[in-house]
């Protein structure tokens, strides 16, 4: 099997994970109304899901290092199936939001190790390209997640939109499991491993790359998650809601495959990863001001590609900074950083159009991605430094 098979097999599983995480979006209404929710309620199911994905994007770090990436990324594959069953299958509040969790949990132990067990498969020099797929591959099961199981949700009931999620995860867990046996399971050698945890955790490049790059987490939580609510609370139809969404998502594959080529060949590699979260941060914003049909499709456009892009760049350049057998655990550790605030935004946004408005929630989210852009100053020249080594290396 060439590495381009194997290449599209993982961002197939990466495909399916996202169906998984986004196929709440659309079920969000029925939901609401099933059990009698609070829009703030709403927004803590929304974190469930983001705080069991960011508390344990470290111990996924960690058993990649210790049992290796292959062995990690399927077993989170797996239990990513076996609750999203349990999501459709839940009685009351309480169960969705503990299978929301530990969904949450299980997509934790699949993302940064698939990610660097993808470094096992394609060469060098197409890594940042196939990073670029990898994200966009995200977004096109998103997309369908979103669309798709919006018309699920009409008409079979957003159970059924859960159920069929989980079961066509975990059937492709047992493809991979099958496919994969020949490619190396990576893992660092156990008497190294407390001292390369250290060197990760103490890096203040990875932490403040972490912060510099959230712009893509913040758009990707906010708008993946909420753009379909948003949208029907200000009186766009459900179809219209769903489709913009949707298309936000979708177009993200084509930032991410567009958006890796273009990498992988610019010499002003710290100037594109900057440009990206300054322009998301600004869109953040202009959503908040902007009521119009054309203009709402024309930002899930551009801010689709953007944020695939931008989080495929922040992927690459901390692949860059990263030993090998330590790719899974620094970027587990950025994932986790970013995560946390990921895992606050949607009560932040849900308390903040409550109390006040939309416009304001909006502007908020762009804020907080903006804030953080200065930091690029402190790590500049050390930055600019490791990715000129590693290119050149690499060319």
């Amino acid at each position: 099997m060439s590495y381009r098979t194997k290449a599209i097999l993982i961002h197939s599983a990466r495909a399916v994970y996202a169906l998984n995480w986004m196929d709440i979006a659309p079920a969000l209404v029925y939901i609401k109304s099933h059990f009698s929710l609070t829009a703030v309620q709403l927004g803590a199911l929304i974190t469930s899901f983001y705080m069991g994905i960011s508390i344990f994007q470290l111990m996924g770090g960690y058993l990649s290092s210790f049992i290796g990436d292959k062995k990690t990324s399927l077993i989170g594959l797996l239990f990513v199936g076996i609750f999203a069953v349990t999501s459709g299958l839940s009685a009351n509040f309480t169960e969705l939001l503990i299978s929301r969790f530990f969904a949450g949990l299980s997509a934790a132990l699949f993302f940064s190790p698939a990610l660097s067990l993808l470094a096992s498969i394609v060469p060098a020099e197409k890594y940042s390209f196939h990073i670029g797929i990898y994200n966009g591959a995200f977004n096109v099961g998103g997309g369908i997640g979103v669309i798709g199981w919006a018309i699920i949700d009409i008409y079979l009931g957003y159970r059924i939109g859960f159920l069929l999620g989980g079961i066509i995860t975990i059937i492709l867990f047992f493809i991979l499991y099958l496919l994969f046996r020949d490619i190396p399971n990576i893992k660092t050698e156990r008497s190294d491993i407390k001292r390369s945890l250290r060197k990760v955790f103490s890096s203040k490049m990875v932490i403040l790359l972490a912060f510099i790059g959230i712009g893509s987490m913040v758009s990707e939580t906010i708008i993946g998650q909420f753009f379909v609510y948003y949208l029907e609370s200000i009186n766009f139809s459900t179809v219209f809601a769903s489709s913009v969404s949707s298309l936000f998502l979708l177009m993200g594959f084509l930032g991410g495959v567009i958006g890796g080529y273009h990498y992988s060949r610019t010499n002003h590699k710290i100037v594109v990863f900057v440009g990206l979260n300054i322009s998301l941060g600004i869109l953040l914003i202009v959503v908040g001001f902007s009521f119009n049909y054309i203009v709402i499709i024309a930002l899930a456009i551009i801010m689709g590609m953007l944020a695939v892009y931008a989080m495929s760049v922040t992927y690459t350049i901390i692949r860059y900074l990263a030993r090998r057998d330590l790719v899974s655990m620094t970027l587990s550790f950025v994932n986790f950083v970013q995560l946390i605030i990921a895992a606050i935004i949607p009560i932040i946004f849900t308390y903040l159009y409550t109390f006040y408005n939309y416009t304001f929630s909006w502007s908020a989210m762009g804020i907080l991605t903006l804030a953080f852009i200065p930091m690029i100053f402190l790590i500049k020249n050390q930055l600019q430094t490791v990715v000129k080594s590693k290119t050149s290396v690499n060319k």
